[in-house]
């Protein structure tokens, strides 16, 4: 229930907290009503990191999280909230439970009921009054403790109880055989800039680097009318037609992605109109197969229209490689799923590697620091010292892959206990120690065709 009559002042007013409280109110609802008039989904995150060492202890913890709850409350951790107390894990795993989600929560506002409590920490109140030394902003000198509410967040996890509450989910852990915790990195909360999510930003890095690539080999097989003016003959239109798709889409998905801010909606709408466009050409997927916006469960939805947008695109022009992105999971480690069983089957492998270190340094260190597994088995390959697939320097790679200037290249051998666990897991991880400064890394798949 909305708060949106002001509090009327004039002469004799005798004041009380009401009258404040119910002025704050109704700058806080008013302020929420315009947004959300104004604004698709206005809540989410803009940055949220959680803390990869106490994941690696069996613990989770939020490092870093600024955005607004569904209920409109902002949320600034650790520049003005403090985070909410950690979470051991192993406590909420069920003993066939692989995954649970974590959210992040605090009390809903209660319009007619107590929304401060003092003392210890309880999950009751939506705030928690504490104590803070101001200065006086006029003078600069003068200190007064002033009261002040402190956000009463918690982390939730699982099935606990989420009555009563604004809640955001902020991670999907997964347990290893092992027992060990990794975040799922296809996973994606609910975000007011896309650029908040690697995932979401690889997504849109592949598709204009696709698209780029589609483009230009298209633009290869026009005629020239003459030395600035391409041509176009009749037997020629669904070249045309679909080079006028791509080029129409490219720029749009380029600007996103270099500028990297946006709700993830206007990501989702250059991509949908892409499909949609490309659905044209093609017998199999209908424009109302494609999905639709969820702003809950962005992973799905993002997933579904990037895997259609990829099918049509290979399916018109078909591609003889495939980019995948590998993302950090846990410290020190990045991974990523092959999930489609074309990846496994006679391909070649090359791993992409850029780090901010000498080149020739680069090439020699790669091959006998960093490790490659299975991500069920990288953790327990490292500890044990063992042997990963092997990995070789390739001075020119195929000429199918395109080549990124700041990238070295290094073929998998496809082959051993260690590819055997690759194969079986459908994932790759790479082990990369702090030898190697910003790594960034892809896994670059060339198809049956092209090898």
């Amino acid at each position: 229930m909305k708060q949106l009559q002001p509090v009327i002042w004039m002469k004799g007013t005798f004041l009380s907290p009401q009258h404040l409280q119910a002025q704050d109110r109704f700058l806080e609802d008013t302020l929420r009503f315009q947004t959300e008039s104004l604004s698709f989904q206005p809540w989410g995150f803009s940055k949220l990191r959680l803390n990869h060492e106490a994941l690696t202890g069996g613990a989770v913890a939020i490092a870093e999280a600024i955005g607004i709850f569904p209920d409109g409350l902002i949320v600034d951790i650790p520049d003005s909230d403090a985070p909410p107390s950690t979470v051991q894990l192993a406590e909420f795993f069920e003993p066939d439970q692989n995954e649970i989600d974590v959210h992040l929560a605090v009390p809903s506002v209660r319009p007619r009921g107590m929304n401060v409590s003092a003392g210890a920490r309880e999950f009751d109140t939506r705030y928690l009054a504490e104590t803070a030394m101001l200065r006086d902003e006029n003078s600069g000198l003068t200190e007064k403790p002033v009261q002040v509410a402190r956000k009463n967040l918690r982390l939730l996890l699982g099935r606990e109880a989420q009555k009563g509450v604004s809640a955001i989910r902020i991670a999907r852990i997964r347990r290893t055989p092992a027992g060990l915790f990794q975040l799922d990195p296809r996973f994606v909360p609910p975000l007011l800039d896309f650029a908040a999510s690697d995932y979401l930003t690889s997504i849109a890095r592949r598709l204009v680097e696709i698209l780029a690539a589609k483009s230009g080999l298209l633009s290869g097989t026009r005629r020239h009318k003459n030395l600035n003016l391409a041509d176009f003959g009749s037997s020629d239109i669904a070249n045309f037609w679909l080079l006028y798709t791509i080029n129409s889409s490219f720029p749009v998905l380029q600007h996103l992605f270099e500028t990297r801010h946006g709700h993830p909606e206007r990501l989702f709408g250059a991509m949908l109109a892409l499909a949609g466009s490309l659905t044209t050409f093609s017998t199999q997927i209908h424009p109302r197969d494609l999905p639709k916006y969820d702003h809950d469960n962005l992973s799905a939805c993002f997933t579904d229209l990037d895997e259609k947008i990829r099918f049509l695109l290979d399916t018109v022009i078909p591609s003889n490689f495939v980019s995948l992105p590998l993302k950090l999971v846990s410290p020190h480690i990045y991974a990523t799923a092959l999930g489609d069983d074309k990846y496994l089957r006679n391909t070649k492998m090359y791993l992409a590697i850029s780090a901010e270190m000498n080149e020739a340094e680069l090439i020699v260190r790669t091959p006998y620091l960093i490790k490659v597994c299975s991500a069920n088995h990288i953790d327990h390959l490292v500890r044990m010292a063992l042997p990963g697939v092997a990995i070789t320097h390739v001075q020119r790679p195929p000429s199918q892959i395109p080549v990124k200037l700041t990238y070295q290249y290094f073929s998998l051998n496809q082959s051993g206990p260690a590819w055997e666990a690759v194969q079986r897991s459908r994932n790759l991880a790479a082990y990369v120690p702090g030898d190697f400064p910003a790594p960034q890394m892809e896994l670059v798949i060339l198809l049956p065709e092209a090898v």
